[in-house]
Parts: C-alpha cells; sequence; structure tokens
C-alpha cells in the first residue's frame, strides 16, 4: 500500500513539471512569435512625416530657363503629413516656402499664385480653408474644389470677383480614354478658357497620354496660359487704363497706365484694341526698340502688336509705353470710345479682348501632384503646350532606430529566456530520471 501511494505521488509530481513545463514553453514560442511579427509592424509603428525634395526644382538650366522660360508655372498641391483640410493655411505656408527656396513661380513673378485641391482627397475644404488660400497668396484653386462659385467652365462662366477664381472649372484630362477629343472641340468652338489636367505616375502606375487629343490641341491656334498667368491677365485686363495721344502727324502713343487697385496678380502684358480706321501700322517702337508683331501663331503670352483688318491689337506690361508709326495721318482711338452701336458686352471685347492677342479660346493644362517635374513634363519636352505644375515634395516612409534597438533587445531576450528554459527542462529531466 505505501509503495503504491509512493508511486502516485512521484506520477502526479511528474505531470506537474510537465505543465510547467510546458507553461514555460509557451511563453517562450509567444515571445518568438513576437519577436517574428515585430519587422512587419515597424513601418506602421515608426513611420515618419519625411519627405524627399524634387532636385529639377533648383536646376536653373532646366526649370528658371528651360520650362517656366517657355511659359510653364509651379504652383502647390500640398506638403506630406499636412492634412490640408485641418492645416490649410500651414499647408499652404510650407509648401510656398518649399518652392520659393528652389525657384521662381513664373517668368512674371517668383511667388506662386496657384493651389491644386482635391475633393477625393479633402471632402470637407469650405470656403474658409479657400479664405485662409487665399490669405497665404494663392488665388486660384482648381481643378475639383467644392466650392459654389465656378470660372471658366464654359465661354459664359466669367470671372467677375477673386473668389470666382476659386474653383478654377475641369474640362477634361489628357489621360487616355477619358476625355473624348469631341468634348473640348465644342468648348473651343464656343469660346471657352479649356482646363485640362494631367498626372505622369499614380502611385507606381505610369500614366499613358492621349495621343489625339495632345495633336490637336498642338495644332491649334489658342493662347496657351497658365492658372496665375490667366488670374493676372484678366486683372489687369480689367482694371489698367490706356491712353493714346498723337505724337506727331504719323505717330501715336500708346500708355498702359496700370491700375491702382491692389492684387495678387502679377505684372503680365495685356491686350487692348485700337481703331486704325483704314490706315496701316507701319512699325511699332518701346522705348526704342521695335515691339514684336505678332500673328495668331504667337501663343504664348509676350508684348507685341497684330494689326487685323481696321483693328490694332497692342499688348503692354503695366507702365510701358510705345510709339505707332502709321502709314497715314488718319485719326486711330481707342475702341472703346466708339462702339458703333454694339451692346456692352460685345464693346469691351472689342477695347479688351478677353484673351492674349485676341485669340478665340484659351487652354490651361494642370500637372497635378508633381512630386518629380523631369518625370511629369518628359513627354512634353518638345511640346508647344504650357502647364501649371502643382508641386510637392515626395512623401518617404522613415524608420525609428529607437524600435530598431528595441526589436533586438526583445529579440535577444526571448532567444536567452528559450535557451534557460530549455536548459532547466533538461536538468529537472535529468534529475527525475536518476531517482
Amino acid at each position: 500500500m505505501i509503495v503504491i501511494n509512493r508511486y502516485n505521488f512521484d506520477t502526479i509530481f511528474s505531470r506537474r513539471n510537465m505543465a510547467e513545463s510546458t507553461l514555460h514553453s509557451r511563453v517562450a514560442a509567444i515571445l518568438v512569435l513576437c519577436v517574428l511579427l515585430l519587422p512587419i509592424t515597424l513601418p506602421l509603428v515608426g513611420a515618419s512625416s519625411e519627405w524627399k525634395e524634387d532636385g529639377w526644382l533648383d536646376a536653373d538650366w532646366f526649370t528658371k530657363d528651360g520650362r517656366i522660360a517657355s511659359g510653364d508655372e509651379l504652383g502647390c498641391q500640398g506638403m506630406p503629413a499636412l492634412n490640408l483640410e485641418l492645416m490649410p493655411k500651414t499647408s499652404a505656408m510650407e509648401c510656398k516656402q518649399y518652392l520659393m527656396e528652389r525657384t521662381n513661380a513664373s517668368r512674371w513673378g517668383a511667388s506662386p499664385l496657384s493651389f491644386g485641391v482635391d475633393m477625393s482627397e479633402n471632402p470637407n475644404f469650405n470656403s474658409n480653408d479657400h479664405e485662409a488660400l487665399f490669405g497665404e497668396g494663392f488665388a486660384v484653386h482648381g481643378l475639383d474644389t467644392n466650392y459654389k462659385n465656378t470660372a471658366w467652365h464654359d465661354e459664359n462662366d466669367i470671372p467677375l470677383n477673386n473668389s470666382d477664381w476659386w474653383n478654377l472649372g475641369s474640362s477634361g484630362s489628357l489621360e487616355q480614354k477619358i476625355t473624348p477629343l469631341e468634348e473640348i472641340t465644342e468648348l473651343a468652338n464656343q469660346g471657352a478658357m479649356v482646363n485640362l489636367h494631367w498626372q505622369a505616375q499614380i502611385a507606381d502606375l505610369k500614366v499613358r497620354t492621349n495621343g489625339e487629343l495632345v495633336d490637336w490641341l498642338e495644332s491649334q491656334n489658342a493662347w496657351y496660359t497658365a492658372w496665375g498667368e490667366a488670374y493676372s491677365y484678366d486683372f489687369h485686363r480689367t482694371n489698367d487704363e490706356f491712353e493714346l495721344l498723337s505724337d506727331g502727324m504719323k505717330q501715336w502713343k500708346v500708355m498702359n497706365l496700370g491700375s491702382e487697385s491692389e492684387s495678387l496678380a502679377w505684372n503680365v502684358p495685356v491686350t487692348r484694341g485700337i481703331n486704325i480706321n483704314n490706315n496701316s501700322v507701319v512699325n511699332v517702337f518701346s522705348e526704342g526698340v521695335e515691339l514684336q508683331e505678332l500673328g495668331v501663331e504667337n501663343k504664348t503670352l509676350i508684348p507685341g502688336w497684330m494689326q487685323d483688318g481696321n483693328n490694332l491689337w497692342i499688348t503692354l506690361l503695366s507702365n510701358q509705353n510705345a510709339t505707332v508709326v502709321m502709314e497715314n495721318e488718319s485719326e486711330i482711338k481707342l475702341n472703346d470710345e466708339d462702339c458703333n452701336g454694339l451692346n456692352d458686352e460685345d464693346c469691351i471685347l472689342k477695347s479688351k479682348p478677353r484673351y492674349f492677342n485676341n485669340h478665340s479660346w484659351a487652354l490651361t493644362i494642370s500637372g497635378h501632384h508633381t512630386i518629380d517635374l523631369f518625370k511629369w513634363s518628359m513627354k512634353f519636352d518638345e511640346s508647344p503646350l504650357v502647364f501649371t505644375w502643382l508641386v510637392e515634395p515626395q512623401e518617404v516612409e522613415d524608420f525609428s532606430w529607437i524600435l530598431v534597438v528595441i526589436a533586438a533587445g526583445a529579440g535577444i531576450g526571448a532567444v536567452t529566456y528559450t535557451r534557460h528554459l530549455i536548459l532547466r527542462d533538461q536538468k529537472e529531466q535529468s534529475s527525475s530520471e536518476s531517482e
């Protein structure tokens, strides 16, 4: 009877030791599993708001002397890790600083005027947020901005005040199979300012262009412009005062006196119409230098002049004067002095054409989320088209070295503890067998 009881006690203690050993082994297994999963979770925990700048922005030969000199403009899209809805002022301020520290926004001005807002990313963006962007110097917002007022959606939708430029209407995309050519030709025939957009890469996917649409756009005699330039032109078109004075028997002095109104607008040249009454222009000079004679093939904004029948279209900067030499002595006059029965709108357009050099329609193309100006623009190196590049730094994931050290320490600790358990189990097993 005593032997049986002893056997039973030995069995009970043996089973208890086995249970404790199993428990320790499970603990060790869980620790090892955590160590194995830690590298997977590190990017989620340790990612920071680091970003990489676009090195092409401060390459003057490519940016200032290349894209910008040919008419392109740079605006902003935002900054990594800054929520545009929650921090519109900070986002605008930091993106503006990022851009201006590297290059100019345009050939007309250093400070950017254009900001890209995407409602799919910022569904709650509202009028207060638009005002915050405007307060940081961004006069034009587009293309999908959830603002009740809109600008330049068709030939009848014309901006009347600053807030009208806070939702520059989208007309389509250069991406393949997105916007039919027929839709754009219809808008062009209506005399609209057509606003297209382009994004060269979405995540890791490279986007293909609509070749038919691009070829057609490049062949048109339209005004190729950019957001800030169009805004500035519209301001000077509305506000600049012109005077025309006789300066001799066949010479006339045209003066753009500029405007006393305050604005964010750059000083860009603006076109005025002069009725030359069956006369002909011999030449035009500004500060003793011949002003460039323009034609319909001149598609980007520049000072100059063009005779079109009885109309002289002259394009001058604010506070720029020009001397017009005529063929005969007949009087010429600014078109707004004699509307000949035209209604107010037609009279205004005869004197102040809506578009540069009296082009019949205008085109803007915005490059969205431009994290690499070279990649975004490379398909258009030989193209006459003009772009508004909405730049932002490229977000990069940065790992916390503190967490790496913690992971390494946890790994070493788990392995050491597991080894300790194994050695202890082996020792207890040897003791049990010896008994």
